[in-house]
């Protein structure tokens, strides 16, 4: 909502943002109501405008909210454009750009000249397309006003311009051969034959945003064609080209990290769980070895994805027990960096961190992530998860023979999912089996399980329920 932009921008800055952000409004006189209007926003958990106004009551500024609430936004916005001057290459363009501008305004040619010429070397090196294209102009501005009548001078720097635009366009049409492409397999457009010479040569792409979207595109292309061979040679093609220009993963390692994470993905789909984990440490090598740093959202979000799927590796193949230390490392990061997270990728992570540990026999541990994800307030939270959670909280609990909680949480759980699902067969199954758990003696334990086997077995929605979580049938065998 329009209302809650302002707190949703504060709520978004980092530490180190918010205390240059202090430092930059205590330099300007005046900005006192701001500072405690911010302050007021940060202190808050979730968005309420009547406590704000409770809070400052009486105040003049309090009659004109909205005008002191968007000059607040301007002087984040502000700040943070200064804090992140350098956040890419493109942002350090951009600068260039306005130093120009200035300069040109002010007569000061030869330090335009100065300006240009590193504007141009990064545009070039990064293949920054529009901005390159802008860089250009510049110099038919500059050459104009130095010698207006170097009549062969503009002609050649807008030929120049024309083969920035020709670029730019080329980027585009891999665009739209892209969403061409992947429309039908991952919007429901429906398969759809999908015709382009952009597809039969990389020579045809001339940047590398153009060569990242055509091996995509070949890619989608022979999956939907059902040509696996041609399908992953394509992302193992783009993986290598990055591999071969360094400077460029620095500059955009999210870029790497997502190609990676899509053979990576790949791999793990087809059952080359090998394969996959040496691309994974490959990849973490090279990742080191840039000395690769930043935090930027993109890039925090590839690389949760890489935990994500390493994870899920080491859990559904049982590989857990040999990766504990890297598994506690994981937890370590997404503790750190929670804050930056969506609430269900957070909690996604937690529950695997519960599962992990609870297939490890540290129950304590596994209890203490699935009680931050039970204590967790969320009206956003997936139903799934909550339900699963739930789940593996009671087979936490059978197995430290907490019988008295385990009994108390049965009936939590049928009650919540009565409240927000329809109850399947299965998941009935199995609280009767909780249910009846809590008041069998240890040597009627093996008995049960078998028959909770076997319930489960004649019940087809729990064989065909492929969005399970959790492995019933593997810890049931365990106990037999």
């Amino acid at each position: 909502m329009k209302k809650e932009e302002l707190f949703t921008l504060v709520k978004s800055l980092t530490k180190s943002e918010k205390r240059y952000f202090k430092v930059f409004c205590g330099q300007s006189p005046g900005n006192n109501n701001y500072l405690r209007l911010f302050a007021a926003l940060d202190k808050q958990e979730e968005f309420d405008e009547p406590a704000i106004r409770r809070k400052f009551k009486g105040e003049k500024f309090l009659a004109q909210l909205h005008v002191t609430k968007n000059y607040l936004r301007r002087l984040i916005l502000k700040s943070l454009r200064n804090y992140h001057a350098k956040i890419s290459k493109d942002a350090e363009l951009k600068a260039h750009l306005l130093n120009l501008e200035i300069l040109f305004n002010k007569e000061l040619y030869q330090h335009c000249m100065t300006e240009l010429k590193r504007a141009e070397h990064l545009a070039k090196t990064f293949e920054l397309k529009t901005g390159l294209v802008e860089v250009i102009n510049w110099k038919r501005k500059l050459e104009q006003a130095i010698r207006p009548q170097n009549y062969p001078g503009f002609r050649a720097v807008v030929e120049e311009q024309a083969e920035a635009i020709a670029n730019l366009k080329n980027v585009n049409d891999y665009w739209k051969l892209a969403i061409d492409v992947s429309g039908g397999l991952f919007a429901g457009e429906g398969k759809k034959e999908v015709v382009s010479p952009l597809l039969a040569d990389v020579q045809t792409a001339r940047s590398l945003e153009a060569k990242v979207l055509f091996y995509n595109s070949r890619y989608v292309y022979f999956l939907q064609k059902e040509e696996q061979e041609q399908a992953v040679k394509a992302l193992e093609e783009l993986v290598g080209y990055m591999e071969g220009i360094p400077h460029r993963l620095r500059e955009d390692p999210a870029m790497y990290i997502s190609s990676v994470n899509n053979l990576v993905s790949y791999y793990f789909f087809t059952e080359d769980i090998e394969k996959a984990l040496q691309l994974i440490n490959h990849s973490s090598n090279l990742y080191h070895e840039l000395k690769i740093k930043g935090e930027k959202k993109t890039l925090l979000k590839q690389i949760l994805r890489s935990y994500n799927i390493e994870l899920e590796i080491y859990r559904t193949h049982h590989l857990f027990h040999d990766n504990m230390p890297f598994i506690l490392e994981i937890e370590t990061f997404v503790m750190h960096n929670k804050s930056k997270m969506p609430v269900n990728y957070r909690l996604s992570f937690w529950f695997q961190f519960a599962y992990i540990h609870f297939m490890e026999k540290e129950y304590d541990a596994a209890l203490k992530w699935i009680n931050l994800i039970l204590n967790h307030k969320s009206k956003d939270m997936r139903t799934d998860l909550q339900v699963q959670t739930r789940m593996l909280n009671l087979m936490t609990h059978l197995e430290q023979k907490n019988y008295f909680v385990m009994r108390y949480f049965v009936d939590s759980t049928r009650r919540f999912m009565r409240k927000v699902k329809e109850v399947k067969p299965y998941e009935k199954v199995l609280l009767q089996f909780f249910s009846r758990m809590g008041r069998v003696a240890d040597f009627e334990w093996k008995e049960n399980f078998l028959k909770l086997k076997k319930d489960l077995a004649a019940l087809e929605d729990f064989t065909n329920d492929f969005d399970l979580l959790i492995n019933y049938n593997w810890w049931i065998e365990k106990h037999l």
